[in-house]
């Protein structure tokens, strides 16, 4: 299997596990069985030198392996983390001398199943193109929502529920003064119940000045 897809499988020996069971100083033996192991690295390297020369090999401490992959320079597999019974990451890392590693990629053990911890850099682009796709479908739909009128000024018309519909949102700051024909009517009835028209306090658009003469004659 390529690389590209490993950390998308999931692996698991229930076979394996029923016949020796699953603890820290066999768990890199049954992480040797997965399709993440590496053939060519230290810890098979000391498997295949020791498994028929040494009859205790399988049963030696985890403590004696480090020692031995120390020794060594390449690819090796090591236990980076252990919450017993059940979770352990291995590290696959490349030993450039005693005290001086580099990690390639991280596996963790759930249970009995092996999965390949995912890169950051993969995650990250994941992320952002799902960000990016957002942003740009928001967008379109925000070149719908604003309109505009002189009475009312901006309005953005969001379509999520009949009241939201009957009530758009709108922009205070660029409210005008209401200037319908009902208005001036009810400025002019006011200003005729004086006797007088003050037509400086009224708007100066909505109503013609012939109206406001015929509106006077027609009271008198």
């Amino acid at each position: 299997m390529s690389l590209e897809n490993l950390d998308e499988l999931q692996w698991r020996s229930p076979e394996w596990v029923n016949t020796f069971g699953l603890r820290t100083d066999n768990v890199l033996e049954y992480f040797s069985q997965s399709p993440f192991f590496d053939r060519t690295s230290n810890n098979q390297v000391l498997k295949m030198q020791n498994q028929f020369t040494d009859t205790n090999y399988y049963n030696k401490p985890y403590d004696q392996l480090l020692q031995d992959l120390r020794k060594m320079k390449g690819v090796e597999f090591v236990i980076a983390m252990v919450r017993e019974p059940d979770f352990w990451i291995i590290r696959k890392q490349n030993r450039l001398s005693e005290n001086e590693t580099v990690t390639i990629s991280d596996y963790y053990i759930i249970g009995s199943s092996v999965y390949m911890a995912p890169i950051t850099h993969s995650v990250l682009s994941s992320r952002f193109l799902a960000s990016v796709l957002s942003l740009r479908n928001a967008s379109s739909q925000l070149q719908d929502l604003p309109a505009f009128s002189p009475s009312n000024g901006h309005q953005y018309l969001l379509q999520t529920s009949d009241s939201s519909a009957q009530h758009p949102y709108t922009d205070s700051a660029a409210q005008i003064p209401d200037t319908s024909a009902n208005a001036f009517s009810n400025l002019l009835n006011l200003s005729l119940q004086n006797n007088a028209i003050e037509l400086d306090s009224m708007p100066s658009t909505g109503i013609s000045e012939a109206s406001v003469r015929m509106e006077k004659t027609e009271s008198t």
